[in-house]
């Protein structure tokens, strides 16, 4: 009896594409997080619709100078995380360290600038219906960029007293694929929660 069998010895023990497990993981887990996402600002639509005075008469005008400087910084962190995305993929370890670094100090004056924002916001989430979603959206949000801060300050430590391995290649680009995401969803809520109030008469 003879058995047939594959030489398999030049495949990759490990990738840092979408053939690993962990990038659909990371994919699966945005899906998630954006769905939430997006019943947050549905949430918002409806209570929109069904308030007459939105925002309330009592909510002062958002100051735009700190949330727009805020917004400056989280797009500008697209440059770190697309460079730690195509150095991951390229082997190049200085550059990830590099890039991880800017990250994690974006992320930082980030959540720095975002707590002074919501002590200036001039209303709590207890006040009213308004107060509770605006405080939601920006909370949920935060969340995540501290997530994502943290996640980041660990490779970076990591990275800094190991040898970059591949599987730490796409820990690399997970990272970077989940910066890219917490970029794209703070543009809506920067809309209504400080844009907005600013294209409306009611209450002002």
């Amino acid at each position: 009896m003879t058995q047939r069998v594959i030489d398999v010895s030049a495949l990759e023990e490990e990738t840092a594409d979408s053939r690993a497990v962990l990038w659909w993981g990371n994919l699966s887990m945005m899906a998630i997080e954006g769905a939430i996402f997006a019943m947050l600002i549905a949430t918002y639509l409806y209570l929109r619709v069904v308030n007459l005075d939105w925002p309330p008469s009592t909510v002062p005008r958002p100051d735009l100078l700190w949330p727009s400087i805020n917004l400056g910084i989280l797009l500008l962190t697209f440059a770190p995380a697309l460079i730690l995305d195509r150095a991951a993929l390229r082997d190049n370890a200085p550059l990830c360290r590099l890039a991880l670094a800017a990250c994690v100090v974006a992320g930082a004056a980030f959540l720095v600038i975002q707590f002074r924002v919501l002590a200036n916001l001039g209303f709590k989430w207890s006040d009213h219906a308004y107060g509770s979603v605006v405080w939601t959206c920006v909370g949920y949000h935060m969340l995540h960029v501290l997530s994502a801060t943290a996640e980041t300050a660990l490779l970076f430590v990591y990275a800094l007293v190991r040898p970059i391995l591949k599987k730490q290649r796409l820990d690399f680009r997970c990272t970077a694929v989940y910066w890219y995401f917490v970029i794209l969803m703070w543009l809506p809520f920067y809309f209504i929660v400080f844009i907005e109030p600013h294209l409306t008469r009611k209450g002002y």
